[in-house]
């Protein structure tokens, strides 16, 4: 998802697909820290993103009563000097409307079923609604995690009936 906010950012013609009708409501991940937010801010999403967050400065890893480890982020040198906690879902949400305001849209229900590369590019073939779609691009980014999604992004590629 940052990839394609960067891409409409740069003027880059780009799809990206998902095969969830939604982004998951459960969080595989929910710490953010100071560099991922510096990374993030000419994105325009750090802003919204700290508005859901909550921010801690000080973090304890505990065995019960006992601290194990004590941080203070309250000295880092960044815009952002605490640990942000924000459920992936509200990132990804965060993402998904930055899409959107760029005139982006992410394509659901979709699913990348081979990804085939020659000289010229890349296919990607595709099932939308059941039917097969073949996509053509110069480039095929992956970004299905564990599978977590989004799908694969594709740049410079309409969706393309096969056959």
């Amino acid at each position: 998802m940052a990839l394609s906010i960067v891409l409409h950012q740069a003027g880059v013609d780009h799809v990206l697909i998902d095969r969830l009708a939604q982004g998951l409501q459960t969080s595989r991940a929910g710490v953010i820290h100071a560099q991922t937010l510096e990374t993030l801010q000419p994105l325009g999403v750090t802003q919204r993103l700290s508005e859901l967050a909550l921010k801690l400065q000080n973090f304890a890893i505990r065995d019960r009563n006992r601290a194990l480890l004590k941080l203070d982020f309250s000295k880092l040198p960044s815009r952002h000097p605490y640990l942000m906690m924000l459920p992936q879902n509200l990132t990804e949400q965060v993402f998904a409307e930055r899409i959107a305001a760029l005139g982006g849209v992410i394509h659901r229900t979709v699913e990348a079923k081979a990804v085939v590369q020659d000289a010229d590019g890349a296919r990607v073939t595709v099932v939308e609604n059941g039917r097969e779609k073949l996509i053509s691009a110069r480039y095929v980014v992956g970004a299905d995690g564990m599978p977590s999604p989004p799908g694969p992004l594709v740049p410079q590629g309409p969706l393309v009936p096969h056959g």
